[in-house]
């Protein structure tokens, strides 16, 4: 977890989290990722696709053709950068918990952030079909008040242990116990 401290003007130091500035008085609960399925399973089968047109695809086309000679090699590079691509996509994927809000940073290049107040959360479920049971993992929707909308938490690993703290937590800002 990359958790920086920067100065402000009152001297009180505020945590930074991957983009994502604390408020004075917040307390990082959970960070998680999505779990490590939603990038083997794509990663894996890039890797199979990968071996099986370098081995088939020459033969199966004529050698006449220059391009031939070319294309697994061209797949192969498309491959790889995409492979690439979904392993920091899920690096770059994070959600989190304070004892104020939920937040969702995303983005390879340019981060996008979004955050609902725990004062505004009106319903959260979780979901999973059956490969999150068997996996565990799922979704966990954040349904708000108002125009703020909704944040799905995507391939959440164990969805129902995070679930349960999100509820503790808006039970704790609301001083139920």
């Amino acid at each position: 977890m990359k958790i920086k401290m920067m100065m402000k003007n009152d001297d009180r130091i505020m945590p930074h989290v991957d983009g994502a500035m604390l408020l004075p008085y917040e307390r990082l609960i959970f960070r998680v990722r999505p779990h490590w399925l939603i990038v083997a399973v794509p990663e894996a089968l890039l890797t199979v696709l990968m071996c099986l047109v370098g081995s088939y695809l020459p033969a199966v086309l004529p050698n006449a053709m220059p391009v031939v000679s070319l294309l697994p090699v061209l797949f192969g590079a498309a491959s790889i950068f995409m492979m690439i691509v979904i392993f920091l996509d899920w690096i770059f994927t994070s959600y989190y918990l304070t004892n104020l809000r939920l937040i969702k940073v995303r983005g390879i290049i340019g981060r996008r952030a979004a955050n609902i107040g725990l004062n505004k959360v009106q319903d959260v479920t979780y979901r999973f079909g059956i490969w999150g049971r068997i996996f565990g993992f799922g979704n966990i929707e954040i349904e708000s008040a108002g125009t703020y909308g909704k944040i799905v938490f995507k391939f959440l690993p164990k969805p129902r242990q995070h679930w349960e703290e999100i509820e503790r937590a808006i039970l704790a800002y609301q001083g139920i116990i």
